[in-house]
């Protein structure tokens, strides 16, 4: 498929990233030894160029394009700026006046939401929920405990993944609504102290006894839950149409990474003999070839979303193919500068640990593999 973007639309792209770089990149390091925003992260966030009021691209190829161009400056403006997935759960799950109470507002007045899908005792296997949810009356009653809850201290609501039946694994998953401040639901970490992209926060959960209306179950409707209504493909397909996205992301911070060291071994090429010199230029021109591949990938399967074709193959192979290889193209950006890319002086080995995240949230790149595999050969694969 021939994927051509707009002329407004690749416009507002360097726009973008021009004020990534110069508003964003000098608060890098700052983020990421604070664990946090910027304090003033809204005064920032003000400032970036509003995105015109028609492009003709499409929401999803649009929102692929912005991540791209803002990951380039630095990833913690993606956070700042992002809204959470768990609204995408409501639009697939929800009924229709859920999706009014739920999903409107996130829209209309800049809710932030929270996805709890994953457990201490899990990670990928989704069939292993262990989290509970038991009808008593006209409540629902949560046990349980999540872990890397995006958006999960400071959502206005937070998707919750409970089993009605632990016997059914997967097909006894069910999605349920938690607003915030509920009775029941702690917040027993408010962010992970991680690897990678620190100032993100991911939340560790308790809950205990946490009773909601049974109204807060997605898809609930003339009182009572769809018995074929499945929690698990929902969290599923949610992550789906993001997952492209993501492979944005991790374009966007490679491509810096490229950029950067280009520039650095340009100023040195007098360093190099001519042969040494050529095998490097042919190095970077391959790392660009990879990331034009993966950018390929990635503006397909929006593009297929766009038209109303969700396609879960094409999101697993972009999600396959860029952040495993825009992780090895920023080593390999490290290797080729030597020590000083390991220091704090450069954001290379910033860009490194945040990059090691993109390959296993959202489904893990062996998990998108699988699911390619199948596509091709069926479930024995």
């Amino acid at each position: 498929m021939t994927v051509s973007l707009s002329k407004e639309l690749l416009d507002y792209a360097e726009a973008l990233k021009d004020w990534s770089i110069k508003q964003c990149r000098p608060h890098a390091r700052e983020v990421d030894r604070s664990h946090a925003l910027p304090t003033d992260w809204r005064e920032i966030m003000a400032t970036a160029p509003l995105l015109p009021d028609s492009l003709p691209d499409g929401h999803w190829v649009t929102k692929l394009v912005t991540y791209e161009a803002i990951g380039y400056g630095d990833m913690w403006a993606l956070y700042a700026m992002n809204n959470g997935i768990g609204q995408l759960v409501v639009k697939a799950l929800g009924t229709p006046e859920q999706v009014k109470r739920w999903n409107d507002p996130v829209e209309q007045n800049g809710w932030v939401t929270g996805f709890a899908l994953t457990e201490p005792g899990f990670g990928s296997d989704t069939s292993m929920v262990a989290t509970t949810a038991v009808r008593d009356g006209d409540s629902w009653v949560i046990n349980g405990a999540k872990i890397y809850c995006s958006y999960g201290a400071v959502a206005d609501y937070v998707v919750v993944f409970a089993t009605i039946d632990p016997a059914l694994r997967g097909k006894g998953i069910r999605a349920f609504v938690v607003e915030k401040d509920n009775p029941g639901m702690v917040v027993t970490k408010a962010n992970e102290h991680k690897l990678g992209i620190r100032g993100w926060p991911t939340t560790a959960l308790a809950f205990d006894d946490c009773r909601i209306p049974v109204g807060n179950a997605l898809g609930w409707s003339n009182g009572e839950l769809p018995a074929n209504l499945r929690g698990q493909a929902a969290a599923l397909e949610s992550l789906s149409v993001n997952r492209p996205n993501l492979s944005g992301a991790a374009i966007g911070i490679a491509q810096a990474a490229i950029d950067m060291t280009a520039d650095i071994l340009a100023d040195r090429k007098s360093d190099f003999s001519a042969h040494r010199w050529s095998l490097i230029s042919d190095e970077l021109a391959a790392m660009n070839f990879t990331l034009d591949r993966g950018r390929r990938a990635a503006l397909v399967a929006q593009r297929l979303l766009d038209r109303g074709q969700t396609d879960r193959v094409a999101a697993a192979t972009a999600k396959a193919f860029a952040p495993e290889n825009c992780e090895r193209i920023v080593l390999r950006c490290m290797q080729l500068l030597g020590p000083e890319a390991t220091s704090e002086e450069l954001l290379l080995e910033k860009w490194y640990r945040d990059l090691k995240i993109f390959d296993i949230f959202e489904g893990s790149g062996e998990i998108q593999r699988l699911i390619v595999a199948r596509s091709l050969v069926g479930k024995d694969a």
